[in-house]
């Protein structure tokens, strides 16, 4: 699985998922190249597992279809069941090493970080990408870290010769999307905002 460019994230209460679908299938007219840049992740721990999983497999033919990948939050047995590309941890997930040994070597691990120091460890852990939240303020996230810590984040990787992914959530929009990736970010995830269909692009100078 490639890095993804732009990570969809589930929450049906803002964004219902004939939504949520109508937007993934507005990068149908990328070319595949891109649109494998694409990924939805499965989260909306609100639901039952039932209907979870039935969501999931959805979700799994609707990117199956694009050429995009699908990550499941946290629930390794949903991801081994819908055949996923990958898995998203939080703090209170199984390990990255754990997550591998049962998803295979070849699973893409994301790993949840809420500052620098853990994007650090999530590269020290082995993870694939680090996903450093939240950028820019958002509902019940606490208070924003900004583009400075991106900036941060890429310039300790470098120093220590890590290489992972640096991934930025929270209140990120088409508009704002540029600004992360010029900061350092390789990707951008997303639930409420729409990004009609393109890809965001790294802002110039």
């Amino acid at each position: 699985m490639l890095t993804p460019r732009l990570t969809l994230i589930t929450q049906a209460a803002d964004v219902p998922e004939p939504v949520l679908l109508a937007r993934l299938s507005a990068f149908g007219a990328l070319p595949p190249e891109a649109r494998a840049r694409v990924a939805v992740q499965l989260r909306d721990p609100e639901l039952s597992g039932a209907a979870l999983h039935a969501l999931g497999r959805r979700l799994r033919d609707a990117t199956a279809a694009l050429g995009a990948s699908f990550v499941v939050n946290d629930r390794l047995d949903l991801a081994l069941l819908l055949g996923a590309d990958g898995v998203h941890l939080g703090r209170r997930s199984v390990a990255v090493a754990d997550a591998r040994a049962l998803l295979g070597a070849g699973a893409f691990v994301s790993v949840a970080c809420h500052g620098v120091d853990d994007v650090l460890r999530a590269a020290e852990a082995g993870a694939d990408a680090a996903v450093l939240s939240p950028i820019f303020a958002t509902p019940g996230k606490g208070p924003p870290l900004g583009l400075a810590a991106l900036r941060e984040a890429r310039a300790r990787l470098a120093a220590a010769s890590r290489d992972v992914a640096l991934l930025a959530l929270g209140g990120i929009d088409a508009a704002s999307a540029p600004a992360c990736l010029a900061a350092g970010a390789d990707g951008v995830a997303a639930i409420r905002a729409d990004f009609g269909g393109a890809l965001p692009a790294q802002r110039a100078g």
